[in-house]
């Protein structure tokens, strides 16, 4: 079998496995702490999420395309990179710490918040995962993945059983990231044991070249990071980290099943970038289309389901004291359909060469998120969160496509609910 195609099930199986695996656990154990605690978590975990972009600084897809044609230099940037996100981590952690001193009005949340943020030095700082993809090993990535998390669910659960408190949940993130790193740090070893000198050797010119080409990466995905997380955070900053429970648990749940559209969209790009290459327009297209149809439907379904018995699935996976949770789990419900859908389009526009417009867009979507955020959360709580998410997934995923290539994205994702007769 082609190894390209080997190297992409074992992504998806890494992908699918930690989904299921974590939505199971990420609930018992919000069912356990309830709301409040459960929301501190949360709450530190949406910030790592924020800090992850700015300690990369977009340098995983510059070592990809460079490892994919140098391995040598590549490894080079690897060393370059790693040094670089180290005192990235430590200048933003500093600062986020001192801050968090000030926000919490508790020693028990501070240490919580911060046994999580700097933690989190194992995965911002994680440079492996992207060779063993560049190098068609992903394999690696599954066993680290899904090996550590399996740990880390043991692990909470032996905690739930002997009703330990929230700091222990906390430390078991760790724990889980801990060991992700270094069984990918073992296995990175040995595939490079003959040039482990050439990381290890320092040169300015490369961690030149990182900042200077990963900075427009890292701005697109900080902004992807902003409108998915912004709500998160802003509900911890403007009212209190039991919002933020309440809000993740309907999150959780939302968004649980997407894996299975995203699974989806990574085997059907295979076809349409084989068309793109070809420049077969007609076969192009309808690739696509058909793509946007099975996608919609896919989210729909289970949305709908969230939507119609959103109170009884509430109670009935997280337990009343998560009963407000119902209130805005239709909405997370519809927003992550154009999640899905949005996705959909983003890839369809990378390979057109969409990047300037796709950094544009998400740069514009991320500020609107957070202006309306700011505006409806005082007003609305956590229903006024959920609307701006929604109304920026629907911008992302369909509305601001229409300024790209005289919306041709747009009409495709119009016209593939039309009569196929009709558009062909």
């Amino acid at each position: 079998m082609n190894k390209a195609l080997i190297n992409t099930a074992w992504i998806l199986g890494e992908k699918v496995m930690l989904a299921l695996a974590g939505i199971f656990i990420t609930v018992y154990v919000a069912r356990y702490l309830g709301p409040s605690e459960f929301g501190l978590i949360s709450l530190a975990l949406a910030i790592v999420a924020l800090i992850t972009p700015l300690v990369k600084l977009g340098s995983e897809s510059v070592i990809f395309n460079r490892l994919a044609y140098n391995q040598e230099s590549g490894l080079l940037l690897i060393g370059a990179s790693k040094r670089v996100r180290f005192v990235n981590f430590l200048v933003i952690n500093v600062i986020i710490t001192t801050g968090a001193f000030f926000y919490f009005d508790t020693l028990h949340k501070m240490l919580v918040f911060t046994i999580i943020i700097w933690g989190s030095y194992f995965i911002t700082t994680e440079i492996y995962s992207v060779f063993f993809n560049a190098t068609l090993s992903s394999k690696f990535n599954t066993i680290a993945q899904n090996g550590s998390l399996a740990a880390a669910v043991v692990l909470k659960l032996i905690f739930i059983h002997a009703g330990a408190t929230v700091a222990f949940f906390a430390a078991a993130n760790i724990i889980q990231w801990f060991l992700s790193w270094v069984i990918k740090r073992y296995f990175f070893n040995k595939e490079i044991k003959l040039k482990a000198q050439t990381v290890r050797q320092r040169s300015r010119r490369h961690a030149r070249h990182l900042l200077h080409a990963g900075l427009p990466l890292a701005i697109s995905s900080l902004s992807i990071a902003l409108y998915t997380r912004t709500d998160q955070v802003m509900l911890g900053a403007m009212l209190d980290e039991t919002h933020v429970g309440w809000y993740s648990a309907a999150l959780t749940l939302a968004q649980g099943w997407l894996m299975f559209p995203v699974a989806l969209m990574t085997s059907w790009m295979v076809g349409i970038n084989e068309a793109a290459r070809n420049n077969n327009i007609p076969f192009f297209e309808r690739r696509i289309k058909n793509m946007f149809i099975v996608v919609f439907f896919m989210a729909l379904l289970p949305a709908l389901v969230m939507g119609i018995f959103r109170d009884p699935i509430i109670a009935l996976v997280y337990g009343d004291s998560y009963t407000p949770a119902g209130s805005i789990l239709a909405i997370t419900a519809i927003s992550s359909v154009f999640s899905a859908y949005g996705t959909a389009a983003y890839r369809v526009i990378t390979v057109m060469g969409g990047y300037g417009f796709l950094l544009k867009k998400m740069l514009f979507v991320s500020l609107l998120n957070v202006i309306l955020n700011y505006m409806l959360i005082p007003r609305y709580g956590m229903i006024g969160a959920a609307l701006a998410t929604l109304t920026a997934e629907i911008l992302s995923a369909l509305v601001l496509n229409a300024f790209y290539q005289k919306g041709r994205v747009l009409r495709l994702q119009i016209t593939a609910f039309l009569p196929r007769k009709a558009t062909t």
